[in-house]
């Protein structure tokens, strides 16, 4: 189990990526497609860097077994861990921002849109 602080600088890390994403693109997602497709592009590469950690994990555990172990293998797990991290990060930033894109969405449609003579639309 991760610790709190742990937690908070991931909170912090998020919030950075986040400000990053607004700053590049806007606050929001032009519709709810393009925050999934944005979302699953950045899942995908989550998994991507999960899978290229277990495949490391492998070999270090085959170069254990075989007495010839190198601190190369243990250091492209580590590599790996550190990309998934990165990653998982995106995600949880992509996430607050289509987040946001649905509310302000949920908001337009509750509110009754006027004219300018303050007749509903």
């Amino acid at each position: 189990m991760i610790t709190e602080e742990a937690t908070k600088s991931i909170e912090q890390a998020v919030c950075y990526e986040l400000r990053n994403i607004v700053k590049k693109h806007g606050p929001t997602y032009a519709s709810e497609h393009e925050g999934y497709a944005v979302l699953l592009e950045e899942v995908e590469e989550a998994c991507e860097a999960a899978n290229y950690m277990q495949d490391a994990l492998k070999i270090l555990w085959t170069s254990i077994r075989q007495n010839e172990f190198s601190d190369f293998e243990l250091a492209q797990v580590r590599n790996f861990a550190m990309a998934l991290a990165n990653e998982a990060v995106q995600v949880v930033a992509v996430c607050e921002r289509f987040m946001e894109t649905i509310q302000l969405a949920k908001n337009e449609e509750q509110a009754p849109t006027y004219r300018e003579d303050k007749t509903i639309l």
